[in-house]
């Protein structure tokens, strides 16, 4: 994977109550353009391996999310629809309902900002909310490097 971009991903979320906040700086991959677009970065996990994360825009109506490791998931986000998301971890897999609250996008083959939230839920029990802001930067001189090499 080509990584041309520099990426923030910034998590709040607030899981039953108690709130949590991650920030997590990397490399990442951008293609297309602010109407539909892939970002596909890595991440570190905690217990030392990586894992991939593929988000597919579609012109800012859904989100589909694609990771994979050690962590698993699969969800689609979209505005005031419920669908089902399927993850796997190292405890065991589950399934969790995902409700899209918010998604707003300034992206364009240059970088920007992606936000996003939903609501998640357990057999239709509300457990929290998750919002995210990830924004993409090109990497300054990636493009000559590669041309020299």
């Amino acid at each position: 994977m080509k990584e041309d971009y520099l990426v923030t991903i910034v998590t709040r979320q607030e899981i039953e109550g108690e709130r949590d906040l991650l920030e997590v700086t990397t490399h990442g991959h951008l293609e297309g353009d602010g109407d539909g677009y892939t970002l596909i970065y890595t991440e570190q996990e905690e217990d030392g391996t990586e894992s991939t994360t593929k988000l597919q825009v579609e012109k800012g109506r859904h989100i589909t999310v694609n990771r994979e490791g050690s962590i698993a998931t699969y969800m689609i986000i979209e505005n005031e629809v419920r669908h089902h998301s399927h993850h796997v971890t190292p405890y065991g897999s589950f399934s969790m309902g995902v409700c899209g609250k918010e998604i707003m996008s300034d992206m364009t083959s240059e970088g920007g900002r992606l936000r996003f939230s939903y609501a998640t839920d357990i057999e239709k029990n509300p457990l929290g909310v998750i919002e995210f802001e990830i924004t993409a930067k090109r990497k300054i001189g990636y493009k000559e490097e590669q041309e020299e090499h």
